[in-house]
């Protein structure tokens, strides 16, 4: 149900599984095994949804998350540096573990290669988790005598304070959208070019992400965040610089315009949307040009 996305503590309930309910090699290996099962069903789950769909799928996990704004581009340089090899070590990533399968999916994983990665990498997570368990038998068994002794108050008081720093998450980043750079729209983009200013556009996504969604904007540079931290880029100071992705609330793209104005380039801007801005306004226009063509 974990890697459904439904909130079941699985690292807390495997610990103490593993304090309390390890008699023998056996009862290892039957509680392995549920941990591999249930982490297959879960997993194809988000596997062939993001066959089906793709970047969508990346996109609508991502609104669920606490790191919203970077979850995507945190994914895919895991990509970046594990490979495939992340659907085993995936689970001890901080953020990305729900998103490496939907990503192996829209990337062109075989179905056998996909089952065999994530089986070795769900019995390695369970291995550990019920390890832990054992060695830390002790203090586990502490731990649950005090909040045995303190009684339902204090679990109703963590689950109110888990709310509340949820609450302020989201809010934080509401806030943080807020106060970040200015955006520009694809409209006033458009108009710059029908200027004839011509600003210079620049896809900031990776190669993983640019291989999932092969979308772009017409004479744009492809030009890495990466390589613009790493100060490779090499773009020219004397031009308007607009830069995208495809990621929630442009976060790669507004990372990329602040390391190039601390730089200091005069004008650069995050494209107000991204990709699917861009995307949706151009569809747009060109049912606009039948609808008149036909008319």
């Amino acid at each position: 149900m974990n890697q459904l996305g439904v909130p079941v503590p699985v690292l807390p309930t495997a610990l103490v599984l593993g304090a309390h309910a390890m008699h023998s090699a056996n009862d290892l290996f039957v509680l392995v095994t549920a941990i591999v099962a249930g982490m297959l069903m879960g997993n194809s789950v988000w596997f062939a949804a993001g066959r089906r769909y793709g970047a969508g799928v990346l996109k609508l996990l991502c609104r669920f998350s606490l790191t919203a704004d970077t979850c995507v581009s945190r994914t895919e340089r895991a990509f970046g540096r594990w490979g495939w090899s992340l659907l085993v070590v995936g689970r001890f990533v901080p953020g990305v573990s729900l998103l490496a399968p939907p990503t192996a999916g829209a990337l062109g994983m075989t179905w056998s290669k996909f089952l065999a990665l994530t089986a070795a990498g769900a019995a390695l997570y369970g291995l550990v988790l019920l390890g832990t368990g054992i060695l830390l038998r002790s203090q586990i068994d502490t731990a649950l005598h005090e909040m045995k002794r303190l009684g339902w108050p204090t679990v109703v008081g963590l689950v109110v304070a888990f709310a509340l720093y949820i609450a302020w998450r989201w809010w934080r980043r509401r806030v943080a959208r807020a106060l970040d750079i200015l955006r520009i729209s694809v409209g006033e983009l458009q108009a710059l070019i029908a200027a004839g200013e011509h600003p210079l556009i620049v896809d900031v996504r990776g190669p993983t992400a640019q291989q999932i969604d092969a979308r772009r904007i017409p004479a744009a540079l492809e030009i890495p965040l990466g390589v613009i931290e790493a100060h490779r880029d090499d773009l020219p100071r004397d031009r308007k610089i607009v830069v995208y992705c495809g990621c929630p609330n442009e976060a790669s793209a507004a990372a990329a315009a602040r390391i190039l104005l601390g730089r200091g380039y005069a004008w650069v801007r995050p494209l107000d949307g991204g990709l699917d801005a861009w995307s949706t306004a151009t569809q747009r226009a060109a049912s606009g040009n039948l609808a008149s063509a036909g008319s």
